[in-house]
């Protein structure tokens, strides 16, 4: 077992309001999203408002360039809105050339010739942002497009001074600065990082992006999808070997999926996206945990570890195993949710943990075989994403996240556009004929699940993370943290946690070595975070954030060692 860092705990006071509440990743977009509560705008205005700021102040994770799901109660009517990235027409099972190499990149999926699934003009998928952002408008909106979109129009045109987690990403994925010259140009004027000093400090410019948000806030999604814009845009991806086109971009559409998937935990209605994304693992994982007394073991206590390690391990088997776009793959969808396949799995739960969880048969709680069986997609080992949460004073909400993948995506913005685009295609197995390989216009399986939790009086919880695969147990762990554990938004945070969307389970270091050496003994193989990977933001877990309701109003918290912030009115 390793030595344990020394960790000092730092935490951030914990936002407290009545008339509304906004949590995102950088001040400047919360000061959007309370801009228009202020305005007379409803959760949905603001959270739009948050997402189009976002893409600007925090461009290495965020942006029009990419997609992502919204999950909304508003009034009496709830659901999903999705738009997640969807691969190109032309895209083709074996369009890249395998290396041979069997597990690279942050995803764990076979090596790829020039890592060409992972960044550069063949990477980018066609994006949904701007279309589910305007969808999500268009249904539940009161303010006018244009102005919901102003702020970020603002930030982009008159600049912003870049915080410093923003100044941390550039530095640390300098290297894509340098690889993509119009990247590189536009984020780093002059040849400079945009620091300036301590007295003045530099703005951030960015007229192109300013250009075409504005165009949105006007014409709305035929200004990204269509025209002028959509033709610069494919044109130079062309140019540049990619395969997105003007097609790719005038068939995309979102998602509207009303009520999206929901379960039961501890009494409340929890919601989160259905389909081919990280929800139904985040559900799968909360059901199990549902026949558990955890609140008797005690919060972190080693039964509680070693029962939340197994039913998130359970469900990640499945989610290798079966999960994919239900257009091209034959998936178990209410067999993986069924009560009786979640208590025989959840009889798998024992003492001592096996040597691997494997998949279940959820094909015989639908009554049914498999119309046709891929191999899984199962990666060998596991940073560009945003959460934000929203509510307002009627007790409407939205959490929604977003992302571009990996830091600044594909790394590539077309020329004079000021978008950065998606490296969608990384989330797909470049193996052909698995459960998750590459199709065309296949929406890819993804990791986001931004959550709701609701009880008889509407919307207690509005949760979701940033951080690949390990949102999942971020958003699990958030839910159990606040509803077995009854801690308060930012107490729930700043907890100890653990991961497992990867071989070895994640702690933190701040855990008893005894425990940790108790559950090694259980048979879970333990991996220790340091205490950098705590420090920085960018690494070890997800980062997460969250807003409650309660009869004394609304509380947030948000991850203490990342810019982000949270604010009410």
């Amino acid at each position: 077992m390793q030595n344990q860092p020394t960790i000092t705990n730092l935490v951030k006071e914990e936002a407290r309001a009545s008339g509304g509440m906004v949590a995102a990743k950088d001040p400047e977009a919360t000061k959007a999203g309370l801009e228009m509560l202020r305005s007379g705008g409803n959760a949905v205005d603001a959270a739009v408002a948050v997402c189009f700021a976002v893409g600007v102040v925090e461009p290495a994770s965020s942006g029009i360039g990419g997609g992502g799901y919204l999950v909304y109660q508003m009034g009496q009517q709830g659901g999903v809105i999705g738009f997640p990235m969807r691969g190109p027409l032309a895209a083709k099972p074996d369009m890249f050339q395998l290396t041979g190499e069997g597990a690279v990149g942050s995803f764990g999926w076979p090596g790829v010739v020039d890592n060409e699934n992972i960044e550069g003009y063949r990477s980018i998928a066609a994006p949904g942002a701007v279309a589910g952002l305007c969808e999500a408008h268009r249904r539940f909106g009161r303010l006018p497009l244009k102005d919901v979109v102003a702020p970020a129009v603002r930030l982009a045109r008159e600049g912003h001074a870049p915080g410093w987690h923003s100044l941390y990403a550039m530095g640390t994925l300098a290297g894509m600065l340098f690889r993509y010259d119009e990247l590189r140009r536009v984020l780093m004027p002059g040849g400079n990082m945009p620091t300036g000093d301590l007295v003045i400090p530099a703005k951030l410019k960015q007229p192109e992006l300013a250009n075409i948000l504005e165009a949105i806030g006007k014409d709305g999604p035929d200004a990204f999808y269509r025209g002028d814009f959509a033709h610069a845009m494919t044109s130079d991806i062309q140019a540049n070997g990619g395969i997105l086109s003007m097609e790719d971009l005038a068939q995309y559409r979102p998602f509207v999926w009303d009520k999206g998937l929901e379960i039961s935990y501890r009494g409340h209605t929890v919601r989160v996206p259905p389909f081919a994304s990280a929800g139904i693992t985040t559900a799968m994982t909360l059901k199990l945990l549902d026949g558990f007394d955890l609140a008797s073991m005690g919060h972190n206590s080693e039964e509680m570890l070693h029962t939340y390690i197994s039913c998130a391990r359970l469900a990640y088997a499945d989610r290798f195993e079966y999960v994919a776009d239900p257009e091209f793959a034959d998936v178990p969808w209410s067999g993986m949710v069924s009560d009786a396949y979640t208590a025989r799995r959840r009889g798998e739960v024992t003492p001592q943990a096996p040597g691997a969880f494997q998949a279940g048969d959820p094909w015989r709680d639908e009554g049914r075989s498999p119309e046709r069986v891929l191999a899984s997609s199962r990666p060998s080992f596991d940073n560009g994403t945003t959460h934000l949460c929203v509510v307002d004073g009627e007790g409407n909400a939205v959490s929604l996240t977003n992302t571009i993948m990996s830091g600044f995506g594909s790394g590539v913005m077309p020329r004079g556009t000021g978008v950065i685009m998606n490296n969608g295609m990384m989330w797909y197995d470049p193996e052909p004929g698995r459960v998750n390989s590459i199709a065309p216009g296949k929406f890819p399986l993804n990791n986001m699940t931004p959550a709701l939790v609701m009880d008889s009086d509407g919307v207690m919880l509005a949760v979701g993370a940033s951080g690949g695969r390990r949102i999942t147990n971020c958003v699990t762990q958030q839910i159990v943290k606040s509803l077995d554990f009854g801690m308060g938004p930012q107490e729930g945070i700043d907890s100890p946690r653990v991961d497992c969307s990867m071989p070895f389970t994640s702690v933190d270091p701040r855990l008893d070595p005894d425990l940790i050496s108790a559950l090694e003994r259980r048979g879970h193989t333990i991996n220790i975070l340091d205490g950098g990977h705590l420090r920085s933001g960018f690494a070890g877990f997800a980062s997460p954030m969250v807003i409650r309701r309660d009869a004394a109003g609304l509380t947030a918290g948000v991850d203490t060692f990342h810019s982000a912030y949270a604010e009410g009115i």
